[in-house]
């Protein structure tokens, strides 16, 4: 699995974790910030930019990727690390914190959803997904960045941020995408909910604003675990870091700076 660093490694260490279509490059705009303070790890997802060709274990997707992480960090000789998930990416880390690494210090979400409780959900989003997945071996890529950054969760970004992403997204390979797709189906993910006071380290969610449906799960979540911080980026939709960068550095900077006072 594919990764970057900035920074010094005697800074304390930031793992980022990119959305589906995306890759560790998505963190730039924010990295020449973090990575004065931050020694950053930028990881490219299996299926994903350098690692298009890394691929999931099938019905152990979750497990695969939590041992991969591992793995990479412990190459790196990173023994204790913040870790910040965007979307898939947050999925991803908040099961990876559920397996309790030694190191893991504090977990902070973007725009991820813990699961979904009912079963008739989650067919339906697992069948929604392979759908997507079939589309992605065959139909124009063009065409399928265009029709994914019209549905309802990117609803909020414009029309210049949109091309943006497809102009981002239109060297990824298709075949890696199908498959992560197909692995990380939030149809196959137990609805994590229950698990999160079972979390040794501090967790935060962010969101947009403008995002009404993880607005309103971040709020059910809250009332569920009141360790949980929840906080919301004003004007940002689903993308957060990509719509606000700034607003959204501000107020990662000051998460971390809760941890990083502890001795």
């Amino acid at each position: 699995m594919h990764c970057s660093v900035y920074g010094q490694a005697q800074h304390p260490c930031l793992v980022l974790l990119h959305g589906f279509l995306g890759c560790g490059r998505d963190w730039q705009e924010l990295i020449s910030q973090l990575s004065q303070h931050y020694y950053c790890v930028t990881v490219d997802i299996p299926g994903h930019g350098m690692s298009a060709r890394q691929g999931l274990k099938p019905r152990h997707a979750f497990k695969d990727f939590s041992q991969q992480l591992s793995q990479c960090l412990k190459r790196l000789k990173i023994n204790q690390y913040y870790l910040l998930g965007y979307s898939l990416g947050g999925r991803l880390a908040l099961h990876h914190a559920l397996y309790a690494p030694k190191g893991l210090q504090h977990l902070i979400i973007e725009s991820a959803h813990p699961g979904l409780s009912d079963p008739d959900a989650r067919q339906q989003r697992l069948v929604h997904d392979n759908r997507w997945a079939d589309r992605w071996l065959k139909e124009p890529l063009d065409e399928l960045l265009q029709e994914w950054y019209q549905q309802p969760v990117f609803a909020n970004l414009t029309a210049a941020q949109r091309q943006q992403l497809i102009k981002r997204r239109a060297q990824q390979e298709r075949s890696g995408l199908a498959a992560t797709l197909r692995a990380c189906s939030l149809g196959l993910q137990s609805d994590l909910s229950a698990q999160l006071e079972q979390l040794k380290m501090p967790l935060d969610f962010i969101g947009g604003s403008l995002d009404n449906k993880y607005q309103g799960l971040a709020k059910r979540l809250q009332q569920q675990h009141p360790r949980l911080r929840w906080h919301s980026i004003e004007q940002a939709g689903h993308n957060c870091h990509f719509e606000q960068p700034t607003l959204f550095l501000q107020l990662l900077s000051s998460v971390l700076a809760t941890t990083k006072r502890k001795p």
